[in-house]
């Protein structure tokens, strides 16, 4: 297990042993749409271009901002189309009970489904691990 970003709002860790990386997200509240791209600039992308993992999990259970939709769009253009440049072949999201946080995430999810990248949502952890490892890549 290694470390490669932590801030006040997120965290990637990445486990080598499955070529899997976590990324979780808390303390949201407090997040703008600015700050947030900021997170995933300075978080999620090093995290993806360094690590390339086939396997990605994406901790969005406690996140609570309702993402506009000039930053959905900015994910699906940014961030989303190098998931499969760095090798990401399975991704699942932990989801959120803040239904328009929730909603938002769904909306720039399925805008960023180009069908290169196999994709789930989960409210458990345990089986969005078992999705993710359970076959071959």
């Amino acid at each position: 297990m290694e470390t490669i970003y932590k801030s006040d709002f997120c965290e990637y860790v990445f486990y080598p042993e499955d070529n899997l990386l976590i990324g979780r997200w808390f303390n949201t509240d407090h997040l703008t749409q600015d700050s947030f791209k900021e997170e995933l600039i300075n978080g999620e992308l090093p995290a993806i271009k360094q690590c390339e993992p086939n396997r990605y999990l994406i901790d969005t259970s406690s996140f609570e901002l309702p993402i506009a939709p000039d930053t959905q769009q900015w994910i699906v253009e940014n961030v989303s189309r190098l998931y499969p440049i760095y090798g990401v072949k399975k991704l699942a999201f932990l989801t959120t009970t803040a239904f328009v946080a929730q909603l938002s995430l769904r909306q720039s999810n399925e805008e960023s489904d180009d069908g290169e990248v196999e994709r789930k949502h989960f409210d458990n952890e345990e089986a969005a691990l078992n999705w993710l490892k359970s076959s071959k890549l």
